[in-house]
């Protein structure tokens, strides 16, 4: 009789060792469904970064653009062209913000209308694809990269203009 009470002691303890813990094949299940759910998630999260790239984008434009219209209200014109990482002289415009890349790449570069048909602020040396741009245009314009005041001007860099 000790020896049977002995089995039902082990068979129960091999029960308890049984039922605690998860499977493998549950193990693998989460795995997969965490899978499903980063790949679901990610394109809409580089989606969203993205977006806030080019608002910020257009918001740095927006503060610019106030800083030139300021100057040429002073100055009586807009300030000559200037090489890129070169502020242009008479501005209260923040140094650091200017030097700086941008959010999509590249450098601010001031476009002056002694060198070109225009004054405007481009974006030169950019990584962002043209489909960016659009999307970037979409949020300052029209969505259309050939015309209106956000463009890819002749020189081939995507330019904010201020006056034609």
């Amino acid at each position: 009789m000790e020896q049977s009470n002995t089995d039902n002691h082990l068979s129960g303890r091999n029960n308890k060792l049984s039922t605690s813990g998860f499977t493998l094949i549950e193990l693998m299940i989460v795995v997969a469904i965490i899978g499903l759910l980063a790949a679901i998630s990610l394109p809409m999260y580089k989606s969203y970064v993205l977006r806030a790239q080019l608002t910020e984008t257009a918001s740095q434009l927006g503060a610019f653009a106030r800083e030139f219209h300021i100057a040429k209200q002073v100055y009586g014109d807009y300030p000559n062209d200037v090489p890129v990482g070169v502020i242009p002289s008479g501005l209260t415009i923040n140094s650091a913000q200017w030097l700086a890349p941008t959010v999509i790449g590249g450098n601010w570069n001031w476009e002056g209308p002694n060198q070109y048909a225009y004054a405007g602020i481009s974006i030169t040396g950019s990584t962002a694809d043209e489909q960016d741009f659009i999307q970037l245009d979409a949020i300052l314009d029209n969505g259309d990269i050939s015309s209106g005041k956000f463009r890819r001007t002749s020189n081939g860099r995507y330019t904010f203009i201020l006056d034609e």
